[in-house]
């Protein structure tokens, strides 16, 4: 469990460092949501922009390892599985738990490398006299729902299994 948490923390510690290095360095105003053609269609204080994203930081950090920790204490945990008898048994409790918690890290790396990436983007954009979205945030989405669909069958399908 330790590695899945270490890889999920690190990447919240490389979005501070992202938001620490070029918080100082970007304009008052900045572009900060893009067309499907990469042009600004709207822009943001620096303040703002950076504090949004501090606040989905957060809130990642809260969905993916807070909230998970949590329901596994709960006598609920676990209501909504495929199989529930089976994988909540006495001896097999533990062994799903860890499982949940587990993908929830995998899912939450997923979730942040991604946000690294746009927000990486969206700065870069800004650094330009005319700031525009480099178009690999097409193939990165792209990727991102390949993983996501592939997140979903393997979990569905861990269940599935007796």
């Amino acid at each position: 469990m330790s590695w899945y948490r270490g890889i999920f923390y690190t990447l919240v510690a490389v979005a501070l460092i992202q938001v620490i290095y070029y918080y100082p360095r970007m304009p008052d105003i900045v572009a900060s949501h893009f067309d499907g053609l990469g042009a600004p269609n709207d822009w943001s204080s620096r303040n703002g922009f950076f504090g949004l994203y501090l606040a989905i930081l957060l809130m990642l950090v809260a969905v993916f390892d807070f909230v998970p920790r949590w329901s596994g204490r709960r006598s609920s945990f676990g209501m909504k599985i495929p199989n529930r008898d089976y994988w909540l048994a006495p001896q097999r409790v533990e062994q799903t738990k860890l499982f949940f918690r587990r993908q929830m890290f995998i899912m939450g790396c997923a979730h942040l490398l991604l946000s690294i990436y746009a927000i990486q983007l969206a700065i870069e954009a800004n650094f330009s006299q005319h700031p525009r979205l480099h178009p690999s945030i097409g193939w990165a989405l792209l990727l991102y729902f390949i993983f996501l669909a592939g997140w979903l069958i393997h979990f569905y399908l861990h269940f599935r299994k007796q």
